[in-house]
C-alpha cells in the first residue's frame, strides 16, 4: 500500500468506514494487515493521522501567504538508452524516492514586507539532502531540536563538536526544520520561491 500525500505534503492515511454487511472480522483482518506493513510505511501512516501541521509558517512586518508544491524525481530510460529525469507530482512515495519541495511565499499587500522569516517542518519520514535548500537572498538555517533553536549548518557542526572528543557532528537526518531568513524586503504583489530536496525512507 503506497503512502499518499495531502496538499501540504504531509502523510495521511484514512481508514475505510465499516460498510453495511461488512463483518468485524474483516475489519480486524484489515487492521492486522496494516500492522504487518513495512516499518517505514507504518510509521509514516501513523504519524500522519495525529500530526498534520501547517504547510509553512511565514512571519514579517506585514501579511504573507504561503503554499507548497511537492514533486518526486522520476527516472526512466529513453529510446536510445539515455536516462530521462523529470519531476512529477508526489502523489505516492516509495522508500528511496527523492522529493522536491517548493514553498511559495506571497506578499498580497501594497507595501513591502521586511524581516521575512519562513519555517518549514520536515515531514515525518523524510531526510534533508545536504546543500539543497535555496532562496532569493536568504540565509538558510536548520533546527535539530524540534524548532526550538536555529543555526546554519556550520554553526550546528561546531556546536556539536564542542571541542570534545567522541561527540559527532550533526548529520542532515538530524534536521527537524528548515528556515529561510530573507535579507531583503518582499515587494508588493511579489512571490519568493524557496526550495529544498529530501529523500523518503
Amino acid at each position: 500500500m503506497p503512502v499518499h500525500l495531502t496538499h501540504g505534503g504531509e502523510f495521511l492515511w484514512q481508514p475505510s468506514p465499516v460498510r453495511p454487511g461488512r463483518s468485524l472480522v474483516a475489519v480486524f483482518a484489515a487492521s492486522v494487515l496494516l500492522l504487518g506493513m513495512p516499518t517505514w510505511q507504518g510509521r509514516a501512516l501513523a504519524q500522519g493521522v495525529v500530526d498534520n501541521p501547517k504547510v509553512a509558517e511565514a512571519t514579517g512586518s506585514g501579511p504573507l501567504a504561503t503554499s507548497i508544491e511537492v514533486q518526486k524525481l522520476e527516472i526512466s530510460v529513453g529510446p536510445g538508452g539515455e536516462e530521462i529525469r523529470r519531476w512529477a507530482p508526489a502523489e505516492r512515495l516509495n522508500a528511496g524516492d527523492e522529493i522536491h519541495y517548493t514553498v511559495r511565499v506571497h506578499n498580497p499587500g501594497k507595501q513591502a514586507v521586511d524581516t521575512v522569516v519562513v519555517t518549514k517542518r520536515l515531514p515525518f519520514g523524510v531526510r534533508y539532502l545536504r546543500g539543497s535548500a535555496t532562496g532569493p537572498a536568504a540565509e538558510v538555517q536548520f533546527s535539530i531540536d524540534g524548532g526550538e533553536t536555529y543555526a546554519t549548518p556550520e554553526m550546528l557542526a561546531r556546536a556539536a563538536g564542542g571541542g570534545k572528543k567522541g561527540l559527532r557532528k550533526p548529520l542532515e537526518n538530524d534536521y527537524t526544520h528548515v528556515r529561510w531568513v530573507l535579507r531583503k524586503p518582499l515587494g508588493p504583489a511579489s512571490t519568493a520561491l524557496l526550495r529544498f530536496r529530501a529523500t523518503f525512507y
